[in-house]
């Protein structure tokens, strides 16, 4: 197997066990006896991966699949193998409700914890290292990856709301898409503003790439890894690795996540969302 396919191999692991990104959908079928043996498992994620993932062990799947409990890098995550034993699955799957069986056998096995509610997360960005654009409107709070192309788009469109005064917007920078994001999300954090940090970032943003434009940070101090990584860590408490996620409060007044982008255009959703403020909705 060449480089370059392993590499995609590990990064598909990481992904879905992390992001909740769709990557294929299969029908719900009733739950067979597991179909794929331990040993079989191992030699698969050996030949994929070449020894840098290993199989711990198997549990029966949807549809017929066989799960299989992975290590990778000292990271549990998840992956499915068919009857035949000749195909490995890397990523959610998904049943017709559109519910990710992979991320309900991560939760179920304790390898990540249940996410947490969105008036805790609120309460808990409202105290990470953030910062807010916006001085007027309703508030809310969005966790981006400066190396995130609809987090930049998000930033396009909510830009022209800020500036007239009709949103603010609690920005909580993460990093987990690619390997620059880490230095880069730093290179926000650890600006003497990082709001004039950020607007550089979006303003260079390569979408042929998918990269940010500020440039990596190349030496961050302790205090801003930890931000970084602290920041992540919540983020992951709300369930899924993914950006943008948004937190809002709803018109009954209470806190409500979002992950991703809402195909609503975003003028009109915030014509209808309350004030997030302090990690509490104002009513």
């Amino acid at each position: 197997m060449e480089k370059k396919s392993i590499a995609l191999a590990i990064g598909l692991f990481i992904i879905g066990g992390l992001t909740g990104a769709v990557v294929e959908r299969f029908a719900v079928a009733p739950r067979v006896e597991t179909e794929v043996s331990l040993s079989a498992a191992k030699s698969l994620l050996e030949s994929v991966t070449h020894g840098q993932a290993k199989a711990e062990k198997v549990f029966p799947g949807p549809g017929g699949l066989t799960g299989i409990e992975v290590t990778l890098g000292g990271h549990p995550t998840i992956a499915f193998a068919t009857a035949d034993g000749k195909y490995l699955i890397a990523g959610p799957v998904l049943n017709t409700q559109g519910e990710d069986e992979a991320h309900a056998a991560m939760m179920k096995l304790g390898l990540i914890p249940k996410p947490a509610s969105p008036a805790i997360i609120a309460k808990k960005a409202a105290h990470a290292d953030s910062f807010v654009l916006g001085t007027s409107g309703p508030e809310m709070t969005v966790f981006v990856d400066p190396d995130c192309i609809f987090c930049h788009k998000f930033y396009e469109e909510a830009k022209p709301l800020i500036d007239a005064g009709k949103l603010r917007v609690r920005y909580v920078v993460v990093a987990f898409l690619k390997r620059s994001s880490g230095p880069r999300a730093a290179a926000i954090l650890g600006a003497k503003d990082p709001a004039i940090a950020m607007a550089e970032n979006e303003k260079g943003f390569d979408e042929a790439t998918e990269e940010g434009g500020i440039k990596p940070a190349q030496n961050p101090g302790t205090a801003i890894i930890s931000a970084v990584e602290n920041n992540t860590k919540l983020l992951s408490e709300s369930g899924e690795m993914a950006t943008p996620t948004m937190i809002y409060c709803d018109q009954k007044g209470e806190p409500t996540l979002a992950h991703g982008l809402s195909k609503e255009n975003l003028k009109d959703f915030v014509a209808h969302i309350g004030n997030l403020q302090n990690g509490a909705c104002q009513k």
